[in-house]
């Protein structure tokens, strides 16, 4: 016999195991913006959906999909599959519970999906990404709409840096997988080097300072941070680069420094 449970609150619930936070908006004063703590990095997806739909319905929406500019260990960009563009295709992007349960049960359970799959609905735009698995690449990818949608891989901070400062983005998503902070991993398994950042590392990359996060940061509209433990080595070591990453960016009273 088959049960279907809906959600009590489909128009307001969030994935299972997030947890949220309203922090203000570092360009505009009068506005708040959300981060998302999230267990696995698809249900980034979700957030990205919801997002991009509020600031469209505010009319603070200044270009076509907010830039995404990503921070993670592997690339994450798994094309998306005929059958699934359909499927994403047919969504109800206001039934916030049918949006969670197709993150959960439909893409990737590998967490590489979510990105192009937003790219495909045109939830985001252009897609900037710092990783460690490949050297500076591009690419395009063209959305169900005939978009182009540029995609612009970095190894190197200081090339992404340099890159990012150059830009004149009016929107901004900020996705970080804290699996960045990791040294020694292999795809899929662990090395003998496996270790996370030192703290130092980290505030090396994360810091409030730096041009790329000066010009970021008043343009962003929205935060997704991924502790992904099983890729972390363990929860302890998410919480401990979660703990100097987010105080390299907000105050005890989680306010921007």
């Amino acid at each position: 016999m088959e049960h279907m449970y809906e959600n009590i609150e489909p128009n307001s619930c969030n994935p299972p195991g997030t947890h949220l936070e309203e922090i203000s908006h570092a360009g505009d004063p009068n506005r708040s913006i959300e981060k998302a703590i999230i267990m696995e990095h698809r249900f980034a997806f979700f957030f990205w959906m919801k997002w991009r739909n509020q600031l469209k319905k505010k009319t603070l929406l200044k270009q076509s999909a907010p830039t995404l500019v990503t921070i993670d260990w592997h690339r994450d960009l798994a094309p998306v599959p005929d059958d699934q563009k359909e499927r994403l295709e047919a969504l109800d992007q206001d039934n916030l519970s049918d949006i969670s349960n197709y993150v959960w049960a439909q893409l990737d359970q590998t967490n590489d999906g979510h990105i192009f799959c937003a790219a495909w609905l045109n939830l985001i735009g252009d897609i900037i990404l710092l990783q460690n698995t490949t050297a500076y690449q591009e690419s395009t990818f063209i959305d169900k709409e005939g978009n182009e949608h540029s995609v612009y891989e970095f190894r190197d901070f200081d090339q992404l840096q340099n890159f990012m400062t150059t830009r004149d983005d009016k929107n901004i998503f900020f996705d970080v997988d804290l699996d960045y902070f990791i040294h020694g991993k292999g795809k899929r398994y662990y090395s003998d080097d496996f270790q996370r950042y030192s703290n130092d590392e980290i505030k090396q990359i994360v810091d409030r300072t730096h041009p790329m996060f000066e010009y970021m940061i008043p343009r962003t509209d929205g935060i997704t941070l991924a502790l992904e433990p099983g890729y972390c080595g363990g929860i302890v070591n998410a919480c401990q680069i979660m703990d100097v990453f987010h105080s390299q960016l907000f105050t005890e009273q989680n306010e921007w420094k």
